[in-house]
C-alpha cells in the first residue's frame, strides 16, 4: 500500500515539474537597459510533410479457396483500392495565404458575396457580385424539353466505343508492357484451367481466337470483360515457339471451333 501511494506521489510531483517547464518555455523574462518585462514567443505554422510518391490506400480485399483434384489450393481475390496523394511540399499550404482575409466576406447563407479576378501576380484586378443560380424544384418543374431531337442512341453509342483503338499510336514500350501481363496471365490460367481438368492450353488459344473475331455487336457484362482480358494488341514477337501461338491463335482466320477441338474436360 505504501509502494503505491509512493508512485501516485511522484507522479503528482512529475506532473507539477513538466507543467511549470512548460511555462517557463513560453514565458521568458529578460532584462533590458531601462525596463524589465516578458515577451510571448511565438512560431510558424509546422506541417507534417512525407516523402516524393508517399500515398495513402484504402484496401478492400476478399478471397476464396477452393481445394483441387490434383491436390493444390487455390485462391480467388476481389481487390478494390483507392489512393489520394499525401503532401510532400509545405510551400503548397501557404499558395492563398496573402489572399486569406481577401475571401471571408460572407453573408448569412455562408456564401461569398463577390467575385474577385486576380492577374498572373495575385493582385486583384476586378471584383463582381455573387449571384445564386435559381433552381427550380424538380417536383414543379417540366421534365421534358418540346422540340428537342437527340439523334444518339445507344446503340450508336456502343458502336462507337467499339471503334476506338486504345493501342493504335501507342509507344512500343506501352505494347510491351500489355503484351508481357497477359502473357503472365495466360500461362497461369493455362495451370489453372488443367488443374480443374480442362485442356488448359486449347481453351486458352480458343478464348484469343473467339476475342480477336470478335464483332462490333455489344456483349453481356462477363463477354466484354472476356474480350478484354483476351485482346492481345499486335507487338514484338515472343521468345518462345510456344508463346507465339498466342499471336497466332489471336489473329487466326479460320473456325475457332474446328482449330481448337481439343478444348473439353478431360477427366
Amino acid at each position: 500500500m505504501e509502494n503505491k501511494c509512493f508512485k501516485i506521489l511522484l507522479l503528482l510531483l512529475l506532473e507539477v515539474v513538466l507543467s511549470s517547464c512548460g511555462e517557463n518555455f513560453t514565458d521568458i523574462p529578460y532584462t533590458s537597459e531601462d525596463q524589465s518585462h516578458s515577451k510571448i514567443l511565438s512560431r510558424r505554422k509546422r506541417y507534417l510533410i512525407f516523402p516524393d510518391g508517399s500515398s495513402f490506400q484504402l484496401v478492400f480485399c476478399a478471397q476464396n479457396h477452393g481445394y483441387l483434384q490434383v491436390g493444390d489450393v487455390v485462391w480467388f481475390g476481389n481487390t478494390a483500392a483507392l489512393a489520394w496523394e499525401l503532401p510532400t511540399d509545405p510551400k503548397l499550404f501557404n499558395i492563398f495565404k496573402k489572399y486569406e482575409k481577401l475571401h471571408t466576406a460572407q453573408n448569412r447563407d455562408g456564401v461569398s458575396k463577390l467575385i474577385y479576378y486576380l492577374d498572373e501576380t495575385g493582385k486583384v484586378i476586378t471584383k463582381k457580385p455573387y449571384r445564386k443560380r435559381l433552381i427550380v424544384n424538380p417536383a414543379f418543374a417540366k421534365r421534358s424539353l418540346d422540340g428537342l431531337d437527340n439523334p444518339l442512341s445507344i446503340q450508336k453509342l456502343h458502336e462507337e466505343q467499339k471503334s476506338i483503338k486504345p493501342f493504335e499510336g501507342a509507344d512500343t514500350s506501352t505494347i510491351d508492357f500489355h503484351r508481357e501481363g497477359r502473357k503472365s496471365l495466360y500461362t497461369q490460367l493455362e495451370k489453372f484451367l488443367q488443374a480443374l481438368g480442362w485442356s488448359g492450353r486449347e481453351c486458352i488459344l480458343r478464348l484469343l481466337c473467339e476475342a480477336g473475331r470478335s464483332s462490333g455487336k455489344q456483349g453481356t457484362f462477363i463477354e466484354e470483360i472476356l474480350r478484354v482480358t483476351f485482346t492481345l494488341p499486335e507487338g514484338s514477337k515472343y521468345s518462345s515457339e510456344e508463346l507465339s501461338q498466342y499471336d497466332s491463335a489471336h489473329r487466326s482466320k479460320g473456325s475457332c471451333d474446328n482449330l481448337y477441338k481439343q478444348c473439353h474436360k478431360t477427366k
